[in-house]
């Protein structure tokens, strides 16, 4: 007996984090829509805040279903979807570049979120703001031109 008839089966074992991905997936999107909707009901100021959650939420869900897939994709098999530019994993550095690009964007709307809490009492903080928010560009730049 070969010695990859018995290894082979043992690649199914991914399936369990696989599974425990795809439903952290649809509890932050459940999570998000939850969000969305209660942005409805809430005055305009406090609806944005929610509404930037809901964002993050639905990154966060993508975050989860990316890696998943990918995980089933490099270890199960290959996986025939209509958004095979998005979900296509080859390798586990294509999966880490994409979990690296929407984890940045994450960081973008966590980035938002405490900028729209910013309250500058003195020079030094709109200095440090505006270093911020260029170190945010120029890693969304870098992000771009990795492309």
């Amino acid at each position: 007996m070969r010695p990859e008839t018995l290894i082979l089966p043992l690649r199914l074992v991914i399936l369990m984090p696989v599974l425990g991905l795809l439903l952290g997936s649809f509890y932050f999107a459940y999570h998000a829509l939850l969000e969305a909707l209660a942005a409805w009901q809430s005055p305009l100021d406090e609806a944005l805040t929610r509404l930037i959650g809901a964002v993050d939420l639905g990154l966060l869900s993508a975050v989860f279903l990316i890696f998943g897939l990918g995980l089933f994709e490099l270890f199960i098999r290959k996986l025939d979807l209509p958004m095979e530019s998005v979900l296509r994993v080859e390798s586990l550095s294509d999966l880490k570049s994409k979990l690296g690009q929407v984890i940045v964007m994450i960081l973008v709307v966590k980035f938002f979120e405490k900028a729209l809490a910013f309250k500058p009492k003195e020079a030094l903080d709109f200095l440090l703001f505006a270093g911020g928010v260029t170190l945010l560009a120029g890693a969304l730049w870098l992000a771009k031109a990795k492309e």
